[in-house]
């Protein structure tokens, strides 16, 4: 049934314009006239008019068919705060430009359309928009209205496009900075061993580079040899870091509390450089060691459901 209604489904929109609507009513006027008058002057204006309308159409249609968009993040989305998204127009494989495009996301949120005044012939044009995400989660599939009023604006016509690889997640919003989430632990001994490699002397191995550590801890050998920073493990040196408990099961309210709490913890903890580990129940999804620690944590606290499960987003590494 659902695959007969989209059979049904007309591929494009048209909408009558202001101008539009005074020069359907001056057409239908002269055919008027010319029909009552019998006037070849008249039924040459009729036909012209007529003509304009069909022009219209054509052109129209150039403009919007063979169009591509593509729609990403500007800048990290938080939950119920300001954004931007970067929309991206090409007209690859058309032999016309593509003139006074408009593109609507069909995101909630999204604020005003991105417009193009011209899109050349194999080129692409790229502008942002507001955004302004209404809760977490990964974005579900949407479709972007593709409109144009090319070439005389007495109609609108659109038509919907399904973005090329938009894969979007909304970060928690950041709950209140000085309240911290239950499972914090200034002195939590990361895996047992050393997080900061400050205040030993005996050298006990290597580990990966995270932003919290002095240049002079950094083991240039081991660096050289690997191809990434590593710095010195010293025996007897108390790990300092927070860890970040979400309890699941919760009740729904108060886990979204929870999470948006720990949103705050882990931006605050990017900022200073202090290490953490992101337990979900008894599973440790971050620690200090992992790579791409920021996008990761942030990803996992969008996906994160009240009862420890994640939904299906970016592909997270070790999960």
């Amino acid at each position: 049934m659902k695959n007969f209604l989209r059979a049904l489904r007309l591929p494009r929109k048209l909408r009558v314009t202001f101008p539009g609507k005074w020069f359907l009513v001056l057409t239908v006027g002269v055919g008027a006239a010319a029909v009552n008058t019998g006037n070849n002057l008249l039924y040459l204006a009729l036909s012209m008019n007529l003509s304009l309308i069909i022009l219209s159409g054509i052109l129209s249609e150039w403009c919007l068919r063979g169009l591509r968009v593509r729609v990403g993040h500007v800048s990290e989305a938080f939950a119920s705060r300001e954004s931007l998204l970067s929309v991206t127009c090409s007209a690859e494989g058309k032999r016309f430009p593509a003139i006074s495009v408009s593109v609507s996301p069909g995101i909630p949120g999204a604020g005003k359309p991105a417009r193009f005044p011209e899109i050349p012939p194999g080129g692409t044009d790229t502008r942002v928009v507001p955004y302004r995400p209404g809760h977490r989660g990964p974005v579900p599939a949407f479709a972007c209205t593709v409109s144009t009023r090319f070439p005389f604006a007495l109609f609108e016509k659109s038509a919907e496009v399904t973005p090329l690889e938009s894969s979007l997640i909304v970060y928690p919003e950041p709950g209140d900075p000085d309240v911290a989430p239950p499972g914090r632990d200034m002195g939590d001994h990361a895996g047992g061993k050393a997080a900061r490699g400050r205040e030993g002397t005996s050298i006990r191995g290597v580990r990966d580079h995270i932003p919290s550590d002095p240049v002079r801890d950094i083991h240039w050998k081991a660096s050289a040899r690997l191809g990434k920073w590593m710095v010195k493990e010293r025996e007897a040196e108390p790990a300092q870091g927070v860890d970040l408990l979400l309890p699941v099961p919760s009740p729904p309210q108060e886990f979204e509390r929870l999470v948006s709490q720990a949103c705050a913890m882990v931006l605050a903890c990017e900022r200073q450089g202090v290490p953490y580990r992101l337990r979900v129940g008894d599973r440790v999804l971050v620690s200090p060691a992992t790579g791409g620690r920021r996008r990761k944590a942030l990803s996992i606290l969008a996906r994160v459901t009240a009862d420890g499960s994640l939904l299906p987003g970016e592909k997270e590494e070790g999960l």
